[in-house]
């Protein structure tokens, strides 16, 4: 009797580790299919697997390096390319207002988040990574900003230090969840502006 139960156990255990090496190899075969041909599969099933399986986002061309005239604001600067010199809003962040034409709107945080991107950016080069679309409709171009080193993304060093908050705006939204993660930690760790109360 006792031996065969032992069987039945061990009969068992190898039918449970065979399911998983099938569940195994199936996974490994759909990662590799939405991999190849996403276009396969629906919607649903796309974003299903990156939650479940999160990728780093594929980074584009960098431009430049272009040298930074001017900070005008703690998520807008003015770079020089060739002669001439363009305004650059950042992708993907914001940060507090100081030089809205609406003065209301202005506030001691945005002149605090404008002095840490111009100690950071001032007179350096940076490099331009731009996303699908190039221009907003006030002309000023649309990119990320990394810094002379082509390895530290302006953006993120913003979002980690608590002076801007992530800003979705399709269709330039390549890092939008590497942005969002960022901002959770900074809030969590009552960085920058969450310590202060002033983002919520």
């Amino acid at each position: 009797m006792s031996q065969q139960k032992g069987k039945s156990q061990k009969s068992r255990r190898r039918g449970r580790t065979t399911l998983l090496r099938l569940l195994a190899l199936l996974l490994v075969l759909l990662g590799a299919a939405l991999s190849l041909r996403p276009e396969l599969f629906p919607e649903p099933v796309q974003a299903f697997w990156q939650r479940l399986f999160p990728t780093a986002p594929q980074r584009g061309e960098l431009e430049g390096p272009y040298t930074v005239v001017y900070v005008y604001d703690g998520d807008t600067v003015c770079v020089r390319i060739g002669e001439e010199e363009c305004r650059v809003r950042m992708i993907g962040v914001d940060a507090p207002e100081s030089v809205h034409w609406d003065e209301s709107k202005n506030t001691p945080e945005g002149e605090t988040a404008s002095r840490w991107l111009r100690e950071r950016l001032s007179s350096r080069s940076v490099y331009l990574e731009f996303d699908e679309q190039r221009e907003d409709r006030y002309g000023r171009l649309l990119a990320y900003i990394w810094l002379s080193d082509g390895e530290t993304l302006v953006e993120d060093e913003m979002l980690r230090s608590g002076m801007a908050q992530a800003l979705s705006m399709a269709p330039n939204d390549r890092y939008t969840e590497q942005f969002e993660k960022l901002e959770r930690e900074a809030k969590k760790a009552s960085a920058g502006f969450w310590g202060t109360g002033f983002f919520r």
